[in-house]
């Protein structure tokens, strides 16, 4: 058998071989719904939520405010107690900072709080009529 034989014929055993597998996707029988689920309308229809959902783990890096690598970890609640300042990115067009977890640069508001100014060391920010210099780890 010469070589382009041998090609064509594997080419075909291919080709079989996925036309095989496609109509045995395609003729495969879905499973049935109950009664209930096909005559309730769409909107009626709920989605169950997990039994047990995550609990917050306490951090063992106090210093940090809160362990990132810990599952369940939730930035504070917006507007509750001292916003705590995490990181500071400091560039002349556009400095960043994190606060409660969240991004936010000059002007924005994040966690109740309105970043006034952003510098290598601080932040200020205004909640209400009080004016507060945010450190990090303060």
């Amino acid at each position: 058998m010469d070589k382009n034989k041998q090609q064509l014929i594997i080419l075909g055993a291919v080709v079989a071989i996925f036309i095989a597998a496609v109509l045995m996707v395609a003729l495969k029988p879905h499973a049935k719904k109950p009664e209930a689920e096909k005559s309730a309308p769409a909107a009626a229809v709920q989605v169950r939520k997990p039994a047990m959902q995550k609990q917050r783990i306490s951090s063992s890096f106090k210093s940090w405010g809160r362990d990132p690598f810990a599952i369940g970890s939730s930035p504070a609640e917006e507007g509750a107690g001292q916003a705590s300042l995490s990181g500071i990115f400091c560039d002349p067009k556009k400095s960043y900072c994190i606060i409660d977890g969240k991004v936010g640069k000059v002007g924005d508001e994040v966690s109740g709080y309105k970043i006034l100014e952003i510098t290598k060391d601080t932040v200020t920010v205004k909640t209400g009529d009080e004016i507060r210099t945010l450190r990090i780890g303060h």
